[in-house]
């Protein structure tokens, strides 16, 4: 039991015996004995609040007693209008081999040997009762073309195409990634057709130390003037690896041509960025391409990619059309039937619950190296 009340000296009996009796009520006991300070906060209340406060941010209890969260107003979705999809980069396969539709799967290709308009014939007549010389010439069909198949398949089940969230579009997602597929696969055949010295005969070589074009002391220019004028058949497109590009742009000896300084060591700041158009303003060609598209190599311990346009450069003939009395290029890509892949959308009925369809993508190509030296010079390992 609490000890008694003390009262002053003076204090009213009547209010003294009031303040004793209720000092005896069990409640105030209670709170007389646990310090009960009517002026402060019920250190209860405190204690329960310090122990809220403390709980974790995805507590159920801290839910419950701090009421709505971020978490509670919102359920996370996908985006309506938003999606990732990285395109690989330029693709040139259609620049440099362009294609031409043909309706046979192989045919000979009619041609004409590349020394006979370079004959000096005699021309005099020798009296006004001679006959002019004849000249000796010929066609051949040596070169042909013989069309392989190529194609790829996607199946898209009816439940995903109705189910599918904005801005997903799973038909349109299939055949993005099957021609993306198919389009990768051709530039890697073309790659391998121009940058492939054995198609250029004798007019082929690989540099080496200072004669790289990321060489301060090398002269790209006029190495590529030069050869220009060593093919028959006059140039009009230079294709360049990716990896080459940058270093060509910079090299100091094509800076100097643009700027026209006496040497390299008075460059200088480069006033403006040397663009594809004005390289081939420089060197007098319908334009220059660049293959700067990627492959994965490796797909153990990470995706590795590299260049499918290596560290070569080709200065080729391209005519996008074949001209039936004439045609000088470099190569084209017979495709039978159509310029464009041929596309099918073949239902399904059989797998899952509502069935679904293929898409199919496929086309029949042939690469075919048409003038070869006449019409191209080919360097190799022009960049370290």
């Amino acid at each position: 039991m609490n000890a008694p009340l003390l009262m002053g000296e003076g204090t009213d009996p009547a209010a003294a015996a009031r303040i004793s009796a209720l000092a005896n009520d069990p409640i105030i006991r209670a709170m007389l004995a646990s310090n009960f300070n009517p002026r402060a906060e019920d250190p209860r209340i405190t204690r329960l609040l310090s122990e809220v406060q403390g709980l974790p941010p995805g507590s159920p209890q801290r839910k419950h007693l701090m009421g709505l969260a971020p978490g509670d107003v919102h359920i996370p979705t996908g985006m309506p209008n938003m999606f990732a999809l990285y395109g690989n980069r330029d693709l040139i396969a259609d620049d440099v081999l362009p294609v031409v539709s043909v309706n046979r799967l192989s045919d000979k290709i009619w041609g004409m040997n590349a020394a006979t308009l370079q004959t000096i014939a005699n021309a005099q007549i020798a009296g006004g009762r001679a006959r002019p010389n004849e000249v000796p010439y010929s066609v051949n069909s040596s070169l042909s073309y013989a069309c392989n198949n190529y194609g790829l398949i996607d199946f898209v089940d009816a439940q995903t195409i109705a189910n599918a969230d904005s801005p997903l579009e799973p038909r349109v997602i299939s055949a993005t990634v099957v021609k993306s597929f198919l389009d990768l696969a051709r530039e890697y055949r073309v790659s391998n057709v121009v940058f492939n010295s054995a198609n250029y005969g004798s007019n082929t070589q690989a540099l080496t130390g200072a004669a790289r074009w990321d060489q301060a002391s090398s002269d790209p220019i006029a190495e590529i003037l030069t050869q220009k004028e060593s093919v028959f058949s006059t140039p009009n497109t230079l294709v360049l690896g990716g990896q080459v590009w940058p270093k060509l742009r910079t090299n100091p000896s094509v800076l100097k041509y643009i700027l026209g300084r006496a040497g390299a060591a008075d460059i200088g700041a480069v006033p403006l960025t040397v663009q594809l158009e004005l390289m081939a303003a420089l060197l007098e060609l319908d334009r220059v391409v660049v293959g700067r598209a990627k492959y994965v190599t490796s797909q153990e311990a990470g995706s590795t990619s590299s260049y499918i346009w290596g560290k070569s450069a080709a200065l080729i003939r391209v005519e996008q059309n074949p001209n039936p009395k004439m045609t000088q290029t470099f190569g084209y890509t017979f495709r039978f039937g159509s310029k464009q892949y041929r596309n099918e959308v073949i239902p399904d009925r059989m797998p899952g619950t509502q069935g679904g369809e293929y898409l199919k993508l496929a086309h029949s190509d042939d690469e075919v190296v048409v003038g070869g030296a006449t019409t191209g010079y080919f360097w190799d390992t022009v960049v370290s």
